[in-house]
């Protein structure tokens, strides 16, 4: 504290001398406002000061109406205007939160001369004071739902840790970016990422490991991280797994570093919640739709419904508001067995991907980059390998309780 003072002094006093010969006083004659020893060498201009320094003095005279602001929020001053005088300005710093350094100005107006002082403050060398990049999500017990944390919630603390704007961190999760994501274990031991389907992701089981996608479900897989950036903005997306249980409530640990310089990184915390999801409604209505075609495998192609009376029966303004539903012989729902959408036995019934799985159909309206024609249609697919096979298929879509149901007449040929 001694020490800052000290500085602090002869810094404003050197900014008041340096600027121009008017600077040496407020009026107009040749007095000087502030004598500084004639063996003082140190370049005042700037300062520098600890991550945690909380205070600094400044002793001022002033022959004139003077004025001191901050260009930084976490630098305040008091007071921070005068009368001609002798005053003590108060310096307060927030401590730094971030390991990189970081730098403030402030401003200083004596009459009609302005100067500028350059705060330096240290990057924090205590990791427990670093907080990380905390957040809550809630996804949809559906599977493979998912939900989406913008990265600009946590724009301070990646520019702070990594020193990079937003764009920059966005162009760093791209595909060939210089950016390398890390899982970190309830050892905190960094575990690399990269097996889901970006470079700055992974598959989790149910221990929260960093495993491969296998279609097994949970607890094999439980959920998968992924970050996309490049030339859009960065964006976290969390999914879910076939299979895990409602209520289920996990705390993701996971970073970012440089591919070349560990020694810069940020860390996040997210607590995702995959709250009981109860789509079970009122039934209002029911179309039929025919559906037969060769083998087509993933290549799924429309099947266009009557998207106006759909909307008339649920109460909605586009079918893209609803969610797609199915139901067991009792009426209970049938969580996701595809992409929002269901995989059937060659039956018909309702089933999962394997080799008893005839065809599957997803709706691909409520994407953010829907057409016109995604909004209006199912979209219809086949199993590899599956010929020659029919059933009949019910899916629907649920909103505010309500519910329109379709009955799909299947017949894949050869």
């Amino acid at each position: 504290m001694n020490m800052l003072t000290k500085y602090t002094k002869w810094l404003f006093a050197a900014c008041l001398l340096a600027a121009s010969p008017a600077f040496t006083s407020c009026d107009d004659d040749d007095d000087v406002v502030v004598q500084i020893p004639e063996n003082f060498a140190m370049d005042l201009s700037s300062l520098n000061i600890a991550w945690n320094e909380t205070e600094g003095v400044v002793e001022l005279e002033a022959n004139n109406e003077w004025r001191a602001e901050s260009e930084s929020p976490w630098i305040s001053i008091d007071p921070s205007r005068g009368e001609p005088g002798d005053f003590r300005m108060f310096l307060n710093f927030e401590a730094n939160p971030y390991r990189l350094p970081r730098v403030g100005h402030l401003t200083v107006t004596c009459g009609e001369q302005t100067g500028t002082i350059t705060v330096t403050q240290a990057g924090c060398t205590d990791d427990s004071k670093v907080p990380v990049c905390a957040a809550n999500l809630e996804v949809e017990s559906l599977d493979y739902a998912t939900g989406e944390i913008p990265f600009s919630t946590f724009a301070g603390a990646i520019e702070g840790n990594l020193g990079l704007s937003l764009a920059q961190f966005s162009e760093g999760i791209g595909e060939d970016g210089n950016l390398e994501f890390f899982m970190v274990d309830k050892d905190g031991k960094w575990v690399a990422g990269g097996t889901a389907g970006t470079p700055c992701g992974a598959w989790l089981d149910a221990d929260l490991n960093v495993t491969n996608w296998n279609g097994a479900g949970y607890p094999t897989n439980t959920m998968f991280v992924e970050c996309y950036g490049g030339e859009e903005e960065p964006v976290l997306v969390i999914g879910r797994a076939p299979g895990v249980p409602d209520d289920a409530e996990f705390t993701l640990n996971f970073g970012f570093t440089f591919k070349d310089d560990h020694s810069k990184y940020c860390l996040f915390k997210i607590d995702v919640v995959f709250p009981k999801m109860d789509l079970n409604g009122e039934l209002v209505g029911t179309f039929d739709l025919d559906v037969t075609t060769i083998p087509v495998e993933y290549n799924a192609f429309p099947v266009a419904f009557d998207a106006d009376a759909v909307c008339s029966l649920l109460g909605c303004s586009s079918v893209a508001l609803a969610k797609v539903v199915s139901y067991d012989a009792d009426g209970e729902f049938i969580p996701y067995s595809a992409n929002n959408g269901y995989w059937f036995a060659k039956d018909g019934s309702v089933g999962s991907w394997g080799d008893d799985a005839g065809w599957f159909m997803e709706y691909y309206g409520s994407d953010e980059e829907a057409t016109e024609e995604d909004i209006t249609s199912w979209y219809f697919g086949t199993m590899p390998g599956a010929t020659n096979i029919s059933g009949v298929s019910k899916i629907g879509f649920w909103y505010n309780a309500k519910v329109v149901m379709f009955n799909v007449t299947v017949t894949v040929t050869e």
